[in-house]
């Protein structure tokens, strides 16, 4: 069909691709009842997700965690054998069903299904997902009908295989190099020193007393742990419309982009709001971890608001997309104090001059590298209580 290879590989999702096809291939007189793509992903997250559509409904999308795939009734589908080298199931559902039979054949018959089509979807590297076709017409699908099945899906493949691709390529973008990030690279942001000079409030956190937790704690426990302290900053940070930029070791370097649209006093504002949501979130998880008997964790992040360079830098065959400049290294600094100080947040001078909040002002220190001391404030202590046990 020629609308698969003209508009259908511009869709984003399968979703409106299966709800196009399939409404095309019922005004050809095909007597489709319930069509299902499942597509497996790379996806940190997810084992894959299954697009699902019924005549005269919107199409559904179900998505499927890792470790489902093992658990019934995905490991008793169709699917799954098809996933593992079927080459096709043509099961007239009208006949009387036999012990060997799929589980959910049972079910399809109960909804007065006749006839099931699967064919498995084969992409370029080898990965197989599965397409599945089903009639309620009596006496199941005509051999035209079956016919003209299975003579688009070698199209219907390639379509699909765009489409995982380019998901694949967003998603992992913005899993390991964050959505921003990803989205400027996509747009073609790839040569070394390509990049702009930004205004923003910098965020710099890390695990106290990492070091002392490394020699401590099994490799497996450390993981563990880092993790956790990953999860409650990041969560706060994409909550409150943060950049995550990178991960250094136990660090998390984050940025609130300023411009019109997000004006400094509010990034200011959102800033203060995820600490205050890492700090509430931390506790909550170190009572369970105690609980458990895991090792809780504390940490230290800094506020601070400047300008930077926010682009490509490295070596011709090996770049990294990151923010780098003089206030970078002051929040970095800064952040180091935190331990020292017994607080779990510090707010530079240039923060506190555009936040609208209530600060406690900790005096000058003396910051590596600068040669004068640097005033230092922290959040109120009501806001940022240490409820760490």
């Amino acid at each position: 069909m020629s609308w698969l290879t003209s508009e259908a590989k511009l869709l984003a999702t399968p979703a409106p691709l299966l709800e196009g096809l399939c409404e095309r291939l019922s005004s050809m007189g095909v007597p489709l009842a319930r069509v299902s793509i499942v597509h497996f992903t790379l996806h940190p997250l997810l084992h894959g997700r299954s697009f699902r559509w019924r005549p005269g409904q919107r199409g559904t999308t179900e998505v499927h965690p890792h470790g489902l795939q093992h658990l019934p009734p995905f490991s008793r589908s169709p699917f799954k054998a098809l996933q593992e080298g079927l080459s096709i199931i043509d099961r007239r559902l009208e006949s009387p069903l036999a012990d060997d039979d799929y589980p959910m054949f049972a079910e399809l018959r109960a909804e007065g299904l006749t006839e099931y089509l699967a064919l498995p979807v084969c992409f370029s590297d080898g990965q197989r997902h599965a397409v599945s076709w089903a009639t309620s017409a009596p006496g199941g699908f005509t051999d035209a009908h079956r016919a003209m099945l299975q003579d688009l899906h070698p199209l219907l493949e390639l379509v699909l295989e765009i489409m995982a691709r380019r998901d694949m390529t967003g998603v992992l973008l913005d899993t390991y190099l964050g959505r921003d990030t990803g989205r400027r690279i996509l747009q073609g942001q790839i040569r070394r020193g390509d990049g702009e000079t930004t205004s923003a409030v910098i965020c710099l956190s890390d695990l106290r007393s990492f070091t002392a937790l490394s020699d401590a704690l099994p490799r497996d426990a450390l993981l563990e742990l880092l993790n956790a302290y990953f999860e409650t900053m990041v969560t706060a940070f994409h909550a409150n419309g943060a950049e995550v930029l990178k991960f250094m070791g136990d660090a998390v370097l984050a940025i609130y982009r300023i411009d019109a649209s997000a004006p400094v006093e509010a990034r200011c504002q959102a800033a203060a709001r995820t600490i205050h949501e890492a700090v509430a979130a931390c506790a909550r998880d170190n009572t369970r971890r105690l609980r458990e008997g895991l090792t809780p964790y504390e940490f230290g992040a800094s506020l601070h608001v400047g300008d930077v360079m926010y682009g490509n830098i490295g070596a011709s065959d090996r770049l990294d997309f990151t923010v780098i400049g003089p206030a970078v290294n002051l929040a970095s600094r800064i952040a180091g104090l935190c331990a020292g100080l017994n607080v779990p947040v510090l707010l530079s001078e240039s923060f506190v001059s555009h936040y609208r909040g209530g600060v406690k002002d900790l005096g000058h220190h003396p910051v590596k590298g600068v040669s004068q001391p640097v005033h230092i404030y922290t959040l109120e202590a009501q806001s940022t209580a240490r409820t760490f046990a």
